[in-house]
């Protein structure tokens, strides 16, 4: 635990309480609901009133306060009550830049970083759907393939870490399932680094995460890419990619068998109500429980053929309200921590109304980035001025510009990557 941090804080000067303790002057800067289901603004906002704060005890379970924010007296900031206190195994190394939890924070996007990663991840993308189409055509899976695309990805990671997870939220073809397998076997890895484990089981990790999704080959396309709610019966071919994965990999002697769980158990949950044989999280293999986070994130802020893509903030959202009774706790505290609230290559729209693509973040300053304001012309939006809006200020010393939302890649006509690349030309 970092040194002056309170024990009941899971942030650097920040304490969780239950919204029952909020008093008048608190500034509440975490919800465990996504900022955009409130009436408030995404940079925090102070309890002012008995009204305000009611609103945080009728629809919060917990949020948290940034105690150097409020105006509270001391002992008015009750911690957490030890019933509803949410564990954390990562509260040490929160804002120490070496830890691997904040690989991502405080890296930019510049022209050397992403020119790599766009290169990379169009080369590992090509040969995932390679993969992934040989099989659906020939009935063989090319495990050394798939190794090599994992080994490959590994190298890339190390190097070029914020830009390949920024383009996991790229979205820009109909190829769900090969992008899916490509972009969960990077955040998989990612996240393994995060949790710290070892190298070798960080790859098992990518590997495992990448074919996940194989049964889907042997699913009707037509049920796959239907627009419109599907029958049960579709529902229920749907479901048994998981089984038909697991067959397929199980019969593999060079493959780990930790592979194949994962096919078979991304969408059972710790409460025993998923899918396909209602597993608890005690008979879950952790790899499996670290790819279903992953799954749905990519998932959720994908373009999908019966619904929008969602943006990064309803993502984690859903992950952080599942926490415990369908995903793992301490995975979904860590991934939301490695991803930030606000991210490299983030679309957002500015407190004046200005829409921006986030350059650049830090530990401290996470919600007053670097951004790229969006000029918009007659062939659509344009990258214009930079902008570090931890700097500006008025004379008290309070930002004056904030992000007012997080927006989902592709909102508004915007393709993110076509700006970025441009912009660092």
């Amino acid at each position: 635990m970092s040194k002056g941090k309170s024990p009941d804080s899971i942030w650097q000067r920040e304490m969780i309480v239950h919204p029952s303790d909020l008093e008048v002057g608190n500034y509440v800067v975490r919800l465990d609901i996504p900022w955009i289901d409130t009436p408030f603004p995404l940079q925090g906002v102070l309890i002012d009133s008995e009204k305000t704060r009611s609103w945080f005890e009728e629809h919060c379970e917990w949020v948290v306060i940034d105690l150097e924010q409020s105006s509270a007296p001391p002992q008015q900031r009750r911690p957490m009550r030890k019933r509803d206190k949410p564990e954390s195994r990562t509260s040490g190394s929160n804002t120490d830049p070496e830890h691997p939890i904040n690989a991502l924070r405080g890296r930019k996007l510049d022209r050397e970083s992403v020119g790599v990663a766009l290169r990379a991840y169009g080369l590992l993308d090509h040969q995932a759907r390679h993969l992934i189409r040989g099989f659906a055509r020939q009935g063989t899976l090319e495990i050394k393939t798939a190794e090599r695309v994992v080994a490959e990805l590994a190298t890339y990671l190390q190097k070029n870490l914020a830009a390949m997870v920024w383009l996991t939220r790229i979205k820009d073809r109909d190829d769900y399932t090969a992008q899916h397998s490509i972009n969960s076997a990077i955040l998989a890895m990612g996240l393994a680094h995060a949790l710290e484990w070892s190298p070798d089981r960080i790859e098992l990790a990518g590997l495992a995460a990448l074919l996940h999704d194989v049964g889907n080959v042997e699913i009707d396309t037509e049920i796959l890419q239907k627009p419109d709610l599907l029958t049960e019966a579709e529902y229920r071919e749907i479901k048994t990619h998981t089984t038909r994965g697991y067959e397929l990999l199980s019969e593999r002697d060079e493959l780990d068998p930790v592979v194949a769980l994962a096919a078979l158990e991304h969408h059972e949950r710790g409460d025993g109500k998923g899918y396909p044989y209602g597993k608890g999280a005690a008979d879950l293999n952790p790899v499996s429980k670290l790819v279903a986070v992953v799954d749905v994130y990519d998932a959720v802020t994908s373009q999908r053929s019966y619904r929008a893509a969602r943006s990064h903030h309803d993502a984690l959202g859903i992950l952080w309200r599942g926490r415990d009774h369908k995903f793992d706790r301490h995975m979904v505290e860590t991934f939301i921590q490695f991803m930030g609230w606000v991210a490299p290559g983030t679309l957002v729209r500015l407190s004046n109304g200005d829409l921006a693509v986030v350059e650049e973040t830090n530990i401290v300053q996470g919600f007053y980035p670097i951004v790229r304001r969006l000029e918009h012309g007659g062939a659509g939006y344009r990258a214009g001025e930079q902008i570090d809006l931890a700097t500006l200020k008025d004379a008290d010393g309070k930002h004056l510009i904030h992000i007012e939302e997080v927006l989902p890649d592709g909102a508004h006509g915007v393709n993110v990557k076509a700006l970025l690349v441009a912009m660092l030309d």
